[in-house]
Formats: C-alpha cells, sequence, structure tokens
C-alpha cells in the first residue's frame, strides 16, 4: 500500500531525530526499526528500498522536498549510495497501539509513503524545529513540544496528502498561508514568481484557476475582510496606523476601498464596539 494510516487519538513520543550529511555519498542502513522513519531530503537524491512480510521490495527514489515515511517492522536499505553533498533530516517516532485499529469514524492520519512537499515550505520548518527541540536542555516542557511538533508536522503531511489526492494546489494554499500571516505586506505577483521559481504567467494562472480571483484581488478583500473584523477592538486607535498595518498606502487608501467593500466607513464600524 502507498498509505500509512495512523490513529489520531494520541499524541506520540519522538525517539531519535537529527540532520544528516553526507559529502561523498553514502548508504542508508540495512535495518528493520521497531518504529517510523520519517525522512525529510533537503538537498540529492537516494533510492531506498523496503521489503515487506512477503518479501516483496518497492523502491522509493526520494528527491529534495519529499518526505518518506518508512514503516516499523520492514527491513530497509540502499542498493547505492545517495548522491554527494546529500542532506536530510530525520524522525524515529512511536507506533501506537491504535494504529492498527484507526479507522474512519475516528477521522485518522492518512499519510502518503513518499510526499511531495516541495510547495509545502511549513513541513521543512516544523521538522527543523523538532530536531532543534530534540536536542534542547533550556526547555522545562520539551516533551509536551515534542510530542506537539510531531503531531503538527504528520497533520501538515495528512493535509498535503489529502490536497494533492483531490487535486487542489499545494502552492497555492502555501501562498494563502503566507497572506494571512503577512497581512501588512502586498505581494507582487513577480515577488510571488520569484520565491517560488515559476513564471509570473504560470503563478497568476494557477492563482486565478484555484480561487477565482486574481492575486491582488485576492489579498485586497483578505485585508479588508481582517479589517472589518477587527476594527471594533481599536477604539481610539489612528486609523492611518490601521490602514498601514493592513498594507495600505494611507488611511485614505484604505478608508475609500473599505466603504467602496462595506458600505461604511472605517471609523463608523470602528464605533461599534464589541458587542
Amino acid at each position: 500500500m502507498n498509505e500509512i494510516i495512523l490513529s489520531s487519538k494520541s499524541t506520540r513520543k519522538v525517539t531519535l531525530s537529527n540532520h544528516n550529511y553526507s559529502h561523498e555519498g553514502i548508504l542508508h542502513p540495512d535495518r528493520t526499526l521497531s518504529e517510523y522513519d520519517l525522512l525529510y531530503m533537503q538537498n540529492g537524491n537516494w533510492d531506498i528500498y523496503e521489503v515487506d512480510e512477503e518479501g516483496q521490495e518497492t523502491c522509493f527514489h526520494v528527491e529534495p522536498g519529499h518526505v518518506l515515511l518508512l514503516r516499523p517492522g520492514y527491513r530497509h536499505y540502499s542498493k547505492l549510495p545517495c548522491t554527494p553533498e546529500m542532506r536530510n533530516i530525520y524522525v524515529h517516532f512511536e507506533v501506537l497501539p491504535e494504529d492498527a485499529s484507526a479507522s474512519p469514524r475516528e477521522n485518522p492520519l492518512v499519510l502518503s509513503r513518499l510526499t511531495d512537499c516541495r510547495d509545502n515550505s511549513r513541513i521543512r520548518t516544523i521538522l527543523e524545529q523538532i530536531v532543534e527541540t530534540f536536542y534542547s536542555d533550556e526547555l522545562n516542557h520539551r516533551e509536551l513540544m515534542l510530542c506537539s511538533l510531531l503531531s503538527l508536522a504528520l497533520a501538515e503531511l495528512d493535509h498535503t496528502y489529502h490536497q494533492q489526492k483531490s487535486g487542489s494546489d499545494v502552492m497555492i494554499t502555501e501562498i494563502i498561508h503566507r497572506f494571512h500571516c503577512d497581512y501588512d505586506i502586498f505581494y507582487s505577483p513577480q515577488e510571488l514568481a520569484d520565491d517560488y521559481g515559476v513564471s509570473v504567467r504560470t503563478i497568476s494562472g494557477r492563482f486565478k484557476k484555484a480561487t477565482g480571483a486574481s492575486i491582488h484581488q485576492y489579498q485586497m478583500n483578505l485585508k479588508l475582510t481582517l479589517a472589518y473584523d477587527a476594527l471594533p477592538m481599536f477604539a481610539g486607535r489612528g486609523l492611518r496606523d490601521i490602514a498601514r498595518s493592513y498594507g495600505f498606502y494611507d488611511e485614505f487608501q484604505f478608508s475609500k476601498l473599505f466603504k467602496r467593500k462595506f458600505g461604511i466607513s472605517p471609523s463608523r464600524r470602528m464605533k461599534e464596539g464589541i458587542h
């Protein structure tokens, strides 16, 4: 099977995590683990083999941005070394008894054995945080943080896999996430195209297909909607500061666009207060 189903009832423990780098190229250890082995490839390529209980061999070709999830109890190895300058992150985590009986009713995590995460930068960030946390001696709640980060990573992988199965555009989802995080910035199509290594025409077309709006229109609508919901909490705050906080040039541009969309001025909306 190309899927692994994990119970979502409980958190699970990270047993080992680290960075892995080889200047010359190395073989993958020939071993059978009793836990899950998650590998995120940052640089280079690696053909990793798995042998199931019936002796059937499967080869996973892992490239940069790919996440490979190896099953516990199965033999794993490589026949050839990885490419030189290979760099990856790996996380070993425990098996839960509930995994074996996870049913659709409990909404389990469904992960692909090999997931293309090139368009989801959050995966890499979370895995880097896991490694950093695993080796930190200064955290009061280190184990709690590790469990939480692992749960978040697995949920992101589940989400990415379901998006890819449904034909959703993961890159566009990642861009929309950036819009929510950086609501004080208006991103241009050129900036986004440069960040994701595609042409302006490609990114604009994909965004329009996924959302029905242009990149500029989507950002404008999002910022105005966020401001509308937040304004009642901003009593006494300067309108110019609010406008700049949502990426607008000044309070005049903000007020004009706000009134055009909602039919009232930002000042009036601010006076409505919280009910």
